[in-house]
């Protein structure tokens, strides 16, 4: 579904409404993490994960942590649900073969990166990574997987969108109670400009927009996203003049029908398609041709600091690397 914008307003009639029904979602969510099982391995486990619906970008920051590692010569394998595909798992994911509708759009993002396993049942991702040799294993999205021990979980916060209303799913952003979800991370990762009053240690990064070469043309900028106003700010601060924005659903799967209205769109204003990298791995391949790309990496302002906090929390990489 598209984000509901009260979402991110003051909290009014709507989110106190639905209220009931995200207390209930978030006791739901508490009873399943309090009765599974935790299962350990003889293997290190970093959980990059959010306390939101979508759009802090944990990916991007499970990418650059993949980055710090093989940097230093560490085998990294990611370990993910697939969230919106179809397979099961475990399945280690292959560019050439797989599709958004089998594996899910980040995963395949992932997968450009480092050998990734999707598996609805995590536990069983780790399982085939450890057997193909990793030495370590990042989970994304995996805060609220509680069936496996992590060595380190990082939560990753937008400091501008933050935690929303307050309130959890349906009635604000929020996958489960605040209080609880920072309680379980170790640290957190914010992701741009702005203060977070959290006492945790926190991590600060930036996001680094790359494209060779921006539109001379106005801009219609798309995507499907849980906060897409970052990526239409991301634009807008480029210089890109962008003259109006379509938004879908996050995790949306692109038809061919969307591609063509989008285009005829652009053809009336005589405008640029633009969209992010995630959203263009689902875009039909017959679609593809005149669509700009917004592609992004995530830069660590301390680098070294993060990688020595990770290794203070498992002093068996200082081995490995």
């Amino acid at each position: 579904m598209k984000t509901p914008s009260f979402w991110y307003q003051p909290r009014g009639t709507l989110s106190t409404l639905l209220s009931p029904l995200g207390w209930a979602y978030g006791k739901g969510g508490k009873v399943l993490r309090t009765f599974k099982k935790t299962e350990s391995f003889p293997i290190p486990i970093i959980s990059v994960g959010n306390i939101v619906a979508g759009g802090s970008g944990k990916t991007p920051v499970a990418l650059a942590l993949a980055r710090l590692f093989q940097e230093k010569g560490i085998t990294v394998h990611f370990v993910t649900r697939g969230y919106g595909g179809s397979i099961r798992g475990p399945l280690q994911v292959n560019t050439a073969d797989h599709s958004p509708l089998e594996v899910g759009d980040e995963p395949l993002l992932l997968a450009e990166q480092a050998p990734t396993w999707v598996a609805k049942e995590r536990a069983l991702g780790v399982h085939q990574a450890l057997k193909a040799g990793a030495q370590l294993i990042i989970l994304d999205d995996g805060h609220q997987t509680t069936g496996l021990q992590k060595d380190v979980s990082f939560v990753v916060v937008d400091p501008q969108q933050r935690f929303g209303n307050g309130c959890i799913i349906p009635a604000g952003p929020l996958r489960e109670d605040l209080k609880e979800g920072l309680s379980r991370a170790d640290a957190l990762i914010g992701m741009g400009e702005g203060n977070l009053p959290i006492s945790k240690p926190l991590f600060k990064a930036q996001v680094i927009p790359h494209i060779s070469q921006l539109p001379q043309t106005p801009v219609i900028a798309f995507c499907g996203l849980g906060y897409p106003q970052k990526f239409y700010d991301t634009l807008k601060r480029l210089g890109v003049s962008l003259i109006t924005t379509e938004t879908f659903p996050d995790h949306y799967m692109y038809k061919e029908e969307d591609l063509i209205r989008l285009n005829n769109l652009a053809k009336k204003h005589k405008a640029t398609l633009m969209t992010t990298r995630k959203d263009f791995i689902k875009i039909p391949l017959t679609c593809q041709k005149n669509i700009h790309v917004l592609d992004i990496t995530i830069q660590f302002e301390d680098s070294e600091g993060i990688y020595q906090y990770i290794l203070q929390k498992i002093p068996s990489l200082r081995e490995d690397a």
